[in-house]
């Protein structure tokens, strides 16, 4: 009999949404497209804190109100979220996007998480010191829970490495080695995923 609580931690972008946020949110905003640059980060052929410091960069002028209305936009994984929903207190969201960015979404969903953080500095959002979330850090939180970890991208393989059962999903995108060489289970569809996330 298992004697420890399950905790279960969800990335966010390309997770529980259909789509990658910060190219979208570009794209509304009118600014060079960084999809590549998201997609080589997703890859892990760049590093995740050089690049989202450029993507922080380059969007840190777009309103926040604006921002909000585009997250709220993005579709969502639904089956996902209704199981989500339904062990509501047993998860987090573990994001390395920024807090102003995706709080108003979070709190729409009534769901906890862990963030990259930000300020205002000269009527533009910029990432606080030491603000990007080292994900596997928010393990320190759940000493005493039998954790499991939902991820897409390079920047969630040693979260997925590290928690006791570690999931790649493959919802919008293939995963990358990295991150299924970390992984105890690869699901393909959203479907997959809540069975294997039920029978935990």
């Amino acid at each position: 009999m298992q004697d420890r609580p399950n905790v279960y931690l969800f990335d966010l972008d390309g997770t529980l949404t259909r789509e990658e946020l910060l190219p979208k949110i570009a794209v509304a905003a009118g600014l060079p497209s960084i999809e590549e640059l998201t997609r080589r980060t997703m890859a892990g052929e760049i590093p995740f804190q050089e690049s989202f410091r450029r993507r922080v960069e380059l969007l840190s002028r777009v309103p926040v109100e604006l921002i909000a209305e585009v997250v709220a936009s993005a579709p969502i994984h639904e089956r996902l979220m209704d199981w989500i929903s339904d062990h509501r207190e047993q998860c987090w969201v573990v994001t390395g996007n920024i807090d102003r960015w995706v709080m108003p979404w979070l709190d729409h969903w009534g769901l906890r998480a862990f963030t990259s953080t930000s300020s205002f500095v000269d009527n533009r959002v910029r990432l606080a010191p030491d603000g990007i979330l080292e994900k596997i850090d928010v393990l320190s939180n759940f000493a005493g829970y039998r954790t499991v970890m939902v991820g897409d991208g390079a920047n969630d393989a040693a979260i997925v490495g590290a928690v006791d059962f570690g999931i790649a999903a493959q919802l919008i995108h293939a995963a990358p080695d990295v991150l299924i060489e970390s992984a105890d289970c690869i699901v393909n569809s959203e479907e997959s995923l809540c069975r294997v996330l039920s029978r935990l």
